[in-house]
């Protein structure tokens, strides 16, 4: 018998959801201990060797739950006997195996290969028909016109020099006789446009911006007369780690300071910094320092008041590893929380799917103060370590064991170490400086050479540098479509 056409199907599966999740009740809301069970099973995905696995993989929406086509497929093909996370982990395994073989959205791509390749299992629009490899080769033959050295050239100058490359420019590279001295050439532009002050100064530091979110009324030069923090420590340092083959862990490892010299280099200070009439100070000690998730002006701009600086977390959860816990991304649920060590209600059931991810990240940011003085010559106890802060903000405070992918760890500087050593801070960098160099996600087809961007970085030394170098070799670099 044909299958019904799609709009037939959606509204048989529209009236089909809530009946038959009323036999299984245990599966009518969201289980956000999902994600890391589907890459546990399936690890080759796409979404657990790159981006980030989502309740969207599932979900419509997780409160009130609602399915997508793949998801209520794995909700049908689910064991009995389901009640609580332990169980439902148990059985998702066996749910998965079940529909790998099927084309739950009617693609005509069957669920486990879109996963393979990145597209959704439960979106009939995405979708990658991908052709054989002789049909493939002979719809490029007629458009395929090689790696444009010229094209590469000018996107480099654009976005390493700040500038179009100039006429000499082009013209020496055009003379060069092959495309291995054309390569050289290339890349000894990108080598000189890297070591420019215009990327040290300029490119590099609005790659920044939506990490260190600088707001002028507040910061150093505030023209209100309120200071919050000095955030031009965060500039430097960011771009003194990001230049000159240094280790980009250092972003989450630094115990010390960058400042400027009389020449404009960035120069390595230790030790702590004290106010002065120009600048704000950066009072923690250099044994809880995290590099750019402990200066004064990341607790000030994001734990501000707040007991539990759950913000602060989330932030450095977001802007170093690349999962958005606000859109559900990242979720590795900790046993017996979230615990609302702060009565703000987050044990609610439209709460606590990310909370019991969230909370955790948060408690060993709590030690650190936040807002203390509006002015810059009160600034001292703001981003200082403090072991009572919790006590005193927060009633009955039992110091909770902290967590990140959900290994225990003990402190901020223990949390920077675990992030900095997993395979989402790699992810996340690579991310950061394919998408500046080409303003889009990798697609399909660019998975593996995306891939080979993160591996690298390991026998490159985490240096930015050499990443670069290598986005630039990419095809798409150059002009070409994969």
């Amino acid at each position: 018998m044909p299958s019904p056409p799609k709009p037939a199907r959606r509204f048989a599966r529209l009236v089909a959801t809530p009946l038959a999740l009323a036999f299984v009740p245990s599966l009518a809301f969201a289980r956000p201990v999902a994600p890391s069970v589907l890459c546990d099973t399936w690890p080759e995905a796409a979404d657990c060797r790159g981006r980030v696995v989502g309740c969207e993989t599932c979900h419509t929406s997780t409160w009130p739950a609602a399915w997508n086509d793949f998801g209520f497929a794995v909700g049908m093909a689910f064991p009995g006997g389901i009640e609580d996370d332990a169980d439902f982990a148990a059985g998702l395994p066996t749910a998965l195996a079940a529909v790998a073989r099927r084309d739950s959205d009617g693609d005509g791509v069957d669920d486990y290969d879109e996963l393979l390749v990145g597209t959704s299992p439960g979106d009939e629009d995405d979708v990658w028909l991908w052709c054989a490899p002789t049909e493939r080769e002979a719809l490029d033959a007629p458009v395929r016109r090689g790696f444009d050295f010229r094209a590469a050239l000018n996107r480099a100058s654009i976005l390493y020099c700040g500038r179009s490359a100039t006429y000499e420019e082009l013209a020496a590279l055009d003379a060069q006789p092959t495309d291995a001295a054309r390569h050289q050439t290339l890349h000894a532009a990108v080598d000189e446009c890297l070591a420019s002050t215009w990327w040290r100064d300029e490119g590099l530091p609005r790659l920044a911006d939506p990490r260190i979110r600088p707001i002028s009324s507040v910061g150093a030069s505030s023209t209100v007369g309120i200071v919050i923090g000095d955030y031009d420590w965060d500039y430097r340092l960011w771009s003194y780690v990001l230049t000159q083959d240094r280790d980009a862990r250092e972003l989450l490892r630094a115990d010390y300071h960058v400042d400027r010299a009389a020449d404009g280099s960035l120069v390595r200070v230790e030790g702590t910094i004290p106010t002065s009439a120009t600048r704000g100070p950066q009072p923690l000690e250099p044994e809880r320092r995290a590099g750019m998730i402990t200066t004064q002006w990341f607790f000030a701009i994001n734990t501000m008041f707040s007991p539990l600086p759950r913000t602060t977390a989330a932030q450095a959860y977001r802007a170093y590893l690349g999962m958005d816990v606000s859109k559900e991304e990242g979720i590795v649920t900790v046993p017996g929380e979230p615990l609302d060590v702060d009565d703000k209600g987050v044990r609610d059931a439209q709460c606590a799917g990310c909370h019991a991810t969230l909370d955790p990240l948060s408690y060993a940011f709590a030690y650190y103060e936040g807002i203390q003085g509006a002015s810059l010559p009160s600034l001292g106890n703001s981003g200082r370590f403090n072991p009572a802060r919790p006590e005193r903000e927060i009633p009955g405070w039992t110091d909770p064991q902290a967590f990140l992918f959900g290994e225990p760890v003990e402190s901020v500087v223990e949390w920077a170490d675990v992030a900095v050593e997993s395979d989402a801070f790699a992810r996340n960098l690579a991310n950061l400086f394919f998408r500046h160099a080409l303003e889009r996600e990798p697609t399909v087809p660019e998975r593996t050479a995306f891939d080979a961007l993160v591996t690298s970085l390991a026998e490159d030394g985490f240096s930015a540098n050499r990443l670069i170098h290598r986005v630039v070799d990419l095809d798409a670099f150059g002009g070409l479509t994969p």
